[in-house]
């Protein structure tokens, strides 16, 4: 090889690492759309401002699930590497996918037949969905999860850290309401329903753990079950037992891993 070429060569960019969700929308969505159904619950267009106020949340939810690109797309410039050929068409099949369901209002209606009208349209829209959106979790834009979102959004972007108390979330509701394991099975205990789940981790966590067809009771087990829906005194209860309030990853959190540590040198 010549002077010249190895001097090319050496300052050609580097391929950017395939991240983690790129690699499995490769392997098993390549060419499809793939993301998330979330039920709309806010803003019934029944109140002046509620179309501008929905348009904006809509606006907020798509560009903090989507930060997991845009830090790849930092990252990648940082190294002055290149990013994979179809990193942009994954991209761009990504959707946030909403679905009405401001007929009843959230604070009028019981939990169980709250959780369950939301399962049932879920069951409902499965055989329509592509693969890519068809999972044993859906989401929801609760009214907590909306003001979750006023309070952390404006300063949240892709140099923030994980493991966040204000960071902007969704409630995640399991497909099916039980875990389907006998009462006294040792994982029974880890399923929780519904729970808190950090927005800007849906693709790069939450997407994969589902896609592995992970036991729900596995991914739930070091999350509080939210109790927005269902109005109950559990989730304080809950909390003291050492669990995290949102959802970041089936990793235990720094938090916990200090505990872990103190108790480990006693």
């Amino acid at each position: 090889m010549t002077e010249a070429a190895t001097s090319a060569e050496a300052t050609k960019p580097k391929p950017f690492s395939p991240p983690n969700w790129l690699r499995t929308w490769r392997r098993h969505f390549k060419g499809q759309p793939w993301g998330f159904v979330v039920f709309r619950t806010v803003f019934s267009g029944s109140n002046n401002g509620d179309d501008e106020n929905w348009a904006r949340l809509q606006k907020e939810v798509k560009r903090v699930v989507e930060l997991p690109f845009a830090g790849d797309i930092a990252r990648a410039r940082k190294q002055g590497a290149v990013l994979p050929d179809d990193f942009e068409e994954a991209m761009l099949k990504f959707e946030v996918r909403w679905v009405d369901d401001v007929s009843a209002d959230i604070k009028m209606v019981t939990a169980t037949s709250y959780e369950d009208s939301l399962r049932r349209k879920y069951a409902a829209l499965r055989p329509s969905l592509e693969a890519g959106f068809d999972w044993e979790i859906f989401l929801c834009a609760s009214p907590e999860a909306v003001e979750s979102f006023e309070k952390g959004a404006p300063t949240t972007n892709e140099n923030s850290s994980y493991w966040r108390a204000e960071a902007p979330f969704l409630l995640a509701i399991t497909a099916a309401a039980d875990s389907g394991l006998e009462e006294d099975h040792d994982e029974a205990p880890w399923f929780k329903p519904v729970f808190k789940i950090a927005a800007e981790v849906l693709v790069e966590s939450l997407f994969d753990v589902l896609n592995m067809g992970t036991p729900l009771e596995r991914i739930t087990r070091l999350v509080t079950r939210a109790t927005e829906l269902d109005k109950g005194g559990e989730q304080e209860e809950m909390r003291t037992e050492g669990l995290d309030d949102i959802w970041w990853s089936m990793h235990p959190s720094p938090e916990r891993m200090r505990r872990r540590r103190m108790i480990g040198s006693t």
